[in-house]
């Protein structure tokens, strides 16, 4: 079996030297993330507001789609808030570091 000729038929990809992110572009796309979190869950809310506007005035009946909704809200919700606490509190411990 020729080594060469498996070379051929395969394109070998080398690993690209490890390139390190700059501050900047890692602050941009931790931003981006957050503000996309945070528009999602602001979707839900408006999503389980509008569903329980719409059950209240008898435009749907499906108590299933607004009890679903309401509790996708809630926990989107909750989980970012858990995420804000640990956050604040890994800074707290951070600024209590002596140097």
């Amino acid at each position: 079996m020729d080594i060469n000729a498996l070379s051929q038929a395969v394109p070998v990809k080398m690993p690209v030297a490890n390139k390190m992110p700059t501050t900047a572009e890692v602050t941009k796309e931790f931003g981006a993330f957050l503000t996309d979190a945070m528009n999602q869950v602001n979707q839900a809310q408006v999503e389980s507001a509008n569903l329980a506007d719409k059950f209240a005035a008898g435009e749907i009946t499906d108590l299933h789609q607004l009890t679903v909704a309401g509790q996708k809200a809630s926990v989107m919700l909750q989980m970012t808030m858990q995420v804000r606490n640990k956050v604040i509190e890994s800074y707290q411990e951070i600024m209590r570091m002596p140097i």
